[in-house]
């Protein structure tokens, strides 16, 4: 071999190396708890949409819908970020549970209140009804109190959300727990907002389909994630079979577990993949003393098969939630032929549904 061949060589070598050097960095790491905040949001925007959809709050104030989003947004991040702090589960589940109810209730009442005032604005008194007649508007403070009640009712379904959340986080354990969270919490509430693009009004769509862009945005990285992270892992496990002469591949083996038992910062590299082996790098330049350099890295199953079956899983899950959310979309536009004109400039106020038709 050449001079130029042998540099050649030893330069694809070098790349190989850094390239797996670089995927055990990223796919091995510990890292921070997976963190609900995002999806919690996505999910309490969407509930919020349809809730005041079959209050018909934006017929009466536009304002009051949009006060009611950006109030319910900013109260999921809260709610997020708080749960992410509480280490005890117990209390974590209380706050998922109470947290977002409360919420829900103070938020109901500051949009009854916009609406009540945009209506007293109106030439005449116009009295609107509300909860099937029981209170209208020429009873300021028992309509008020109806906000607590209306705003309360949708956000138990996202108190239901964030308590499968705050369990997910107590449960779920391993290096892919953040991909795993986001595929199945961020694609829930994608799938919801998705299927409400078909129920709503035309100038209720905008937020619905920022939250089926966010989310498909997000599960996309997840998929290409758990790809690369399935691409190293064949990788692996085809290096232990392979001959010494494989210079890159031979750095990483997979040896029982029991030798690294007493090891605490091992963790699985795929969740729900099993823990019986661990994958360990060798650093060959040590020769007859490579068990000694061994270097473990992630707990992993006993088979390529058994661990890499959990990222086809959740991979096919992906693709399943993105196509439904898909042809909900698609659906949603025979639904409302005039979407695309909602989606213009200027043409967000529910007046402009009589003017489409």
């Amino acid at each position: 071999m050449t001079p130029a061949a042998l540099a050649s060589s030893e330069a694809r070598v070098h790349l190989r190396e850094q390239h797996a050097e670089a995927a055990v960095k990223a796919f091995t790491r510990l890292g921070a708890a997976p963190r609900p905040t995002f999806p919690l949001a996505l999910f309490s925007v969407t509930v919020a949409v349809l809730a005041m959809h079959a209050d018909l709050v934006a017929k009466y104030s536009l304002d009051a819908f949009w006060v009611g989003l950006v109030a319910t947004a900013g109260l999921a991040i809260a709610v997020g970020r708080g749960l992410s702090s509480i280490r005890t589960p117990s209390a974590r589940m209380l706050a998922a549970l109470l947290l977002p109810t409360a919420g829900g209730a103070i938020v109901g009442m500051l949009v009854q209140a916009l609406v009540l005032d945009a209506v007293a604005g109106t030439n005449g008194a116009m009295a609107v009804k509300d909860l099937g007649g029981l209170v209208d508007t020429t009873e300021p403070v028992t309509w008020l109190l109806a906000g607590a009640l209306l705003g309360a009712l949708p956000a138990l379904l996202v108190s239901v959300f964030s308590m499968l959340a705050a369990r997910a986080l107590r449960t779920l354990v391993g290096n892919d727990a953040a991909e795993g969270f986001n595929v199945a919490f961020t694609g829930s509430a994608g799938l919801l907002a998705a299927v409400g693009l078909v129920m709503v009004d035309p100038w209720e769509l905008p937020p619905l389909l920022g939250v089926c862009v966010l989310a498909s945005v997000s599960m996309m990285v997840s998929f290409l994630v758990d790809g690369a992270r399935l691409r190293f892992l064949r990788g692996v496990w085809a290096g232990v079979s392979s001959s010494a002469d494989d210079h890159v591949r031979t750095g990483y083996e997979v040896v029982p577990a029991d030798r690294f038992m007493h090891d605490p910062s091992l963790a699985p590299m795929v969740t729900k993949a099993g823990a019986v082996s661990v994958l360990v790098r060798v650093d060959r330049r040590v020769g007859s003393y490579r068990d000694a350099a061994a270097e473990p890295i992630a707990l992993i199953a006993d088979s390529e098969l058994a661990t890499t079956q959990p990222l086809r899983r959740r991979r096919s899950a992906t693709v399943g939630v993105l196509a439904a959310m898909t042809l909900a979309a698609g659906l949603s536009t025979l639904a409302q032929p005039e979407m695309g004109s909602a989606l213009g400039l200027g043409v967000l106020h529910p007046q402009t549904s009589a003017e489409l038709h």
